[in-house]
């Protein structure tokens, strides 16, 4: 047997411990068809997916579901849920009203900058038992039930909740090392002929999700950083060497000298012979 031992029930999720209200708890079975865009203005909405495959749109954007994903959709936020395929996606979907998140706008889930979908799969178990025993309840005619479903609620968001903020964690820490692995995979090969897809082929990502997460790690996108490392050693050469310029520019994996020089130019703002000759404190030197 295991025991638990409170240490202090700790600060409420919910301002001055005011907890939140069950509109409606029901299964949905959606098709490929699926809802039409809608909002709520009285109340937020916990929708997890029981079974299949589907596409959450919220908010203006798009994402895909499977089984265990759920969606934290607070009042106000357009959104419409339909199958993926020929299969239906079975969900629950639960209203839910005077829900005052700690620094947040009354029925809002979390900031507006925040995901909504939750990509979690099986790790949601627990939240969906909960809703399990909310439908349950709420089918049943009990002294107290309106207060129980309350107590319920209660649980269900702020397990929800919290799911969500590990999960941005996860999230955040496999970005942080997504954008780590290729910045070293790029030091090691960037005097190599290299594609975006070839890199994002490397990081087994999709290159539009490399690009962007990248450019949040180091502020440039891949190419970009490639660029950079190669001019880096262009100027190490050209200040160091007595390569010519043409010689240089193919030792840096540029095989056209004058998209070499053009590309040198624009970013280091002079031609490869002036920054060879400012380099070596030679201003009769010609651009070889």
């Amino acid at each position: 047997m295991i025991e638990f031992t409170a240490q202090g029930m700790g600060r409420s999720s919910f301002e001055d411990n005011i907890l939140p209200g069950l509109v409606y708890i029901c299964p949905i079975l959606l098709d490929q068809e699926g809802q039409a865009l809608h909002s709520h203005t009285g109340h937020a909405e916990l929708l997890v997916v029981r079974q299949g495959e589907g596409i959450a749109q919220i908010d203006g954007g798009q994402e895909e579901l499977q089984t265990g994903d759920f969606v934290l959709c607070s009042a106000g936020s357009p959104h419409a849920y339909r199958a993926k395929g020929p299969e239906p996606m079975e969900v629950v979907s639960c209203g839910i009203h005077h829900l005052k998140c700690r620094g947040l706008e009354e029925n809002c889930f979390a900031a507006r900058s925040d995901r909504s979908v939750v990509h979690v799969g099986q790790e949601s178990r627990a939240l969906q038992d909960i809703l399990a025993v909310m439908e349950s309840t709420a089918k049943e005619p009990a002294p107290g039930k309106q207060e129980l479903l309350s107590y319920l609620t209660a649980a269900a968001v702020t397990m929800a909740l919290q799911i969500h903020q590990t999960a941005a964690e996860w999230a955040e820490q496999t970005r942080y090392q997504l954008g780590v692995r290729t910045r070293m995979y790029l030091d090691r090969h960037y005097l190599e002929p290299l594609t975006l897809d070839g890199i994002a082929c490397a990081m087994e990502v999709s290159k539009y999700h490399l690009d962007r997460v990248f450019l949040k790690s180091a502020g440039c996108t891949p190419m970009q950083y490639i660029t950079r490392r190669r001019l880096a050693h262009a100027q190490t050469l050209l200040a160091s060497t007595s390569h010519t310029v043409q010689h240089i520019a193919e030792l840096c994996c540029y095989s056209n000298y004058n998209y070499f020089t053009a590309v040198f130019r624009k970013n280091i703002g002079m031609t490869p012979g002036a920054y060879r000759r400012m380099a070596q404190g030679n201003t009769g030197q010609r651009d070889t």
